[in-house]
């Protein structure tokens, strides 16, 4: 099963504006994200249509932000800024994500994903015997 775009905009008011948001952009980054996830949705344990949906906004809402001009990338959280100048300051999180992965760290909503992608999906785990 997948979202559909009535439940999408129940899980997320804040794109229940179907004149900015329109039922054909938010249909296409739902499925985008169902795209991406692929089709077996048992690997997900249980929580695909969850994972698609917030994969969906962070597509949507970084979208959104390329198309009113803010190309850069914005990983992590702002802790200065000036207004003269034009300046800002991100904070820095420890390395214990890949490089991939801060593609979603732009969007509370690509950080949720990445919760729900790490509870289903574990990387490699090492035992030392020694």
């Amino acid at each position: 099963m997948s979202v559909n775009l009535a439940t999408f905009r129940i899980r997320f008011p804040e794109f229940a504006d179907d004149t900015e948001y329109t039922d054909a952009r938010v249909q296409l980054f739902l499925d985008d994200a169902q795209e991406d996830l692929g089709t077996a949705e048992s690997r997900w344990c249980g929580k695909y249509d969850k994972a698609q949906a917030y994969l969906a906004a962070h597509l949507l809402a970084s979208g959104t932000k390329t198309e009113l001009g803010d190309s850069a990338a914005s990983v992590g959280a702002v802790t200065s800024k000036s207004a003269g100048g034009v300046s800002v300051g991100k904070s820095v999180v420890a390395k214990d994500r890949s490089d991939q992965d801060d593609f979603y760290m732009g969007t509370s909503y690509g950080q949720q994903f990445l919760i729900i992608r790490n509870t289903c999906f574990v990387g490699v785990l090492v035992a030392n015997c020694l």
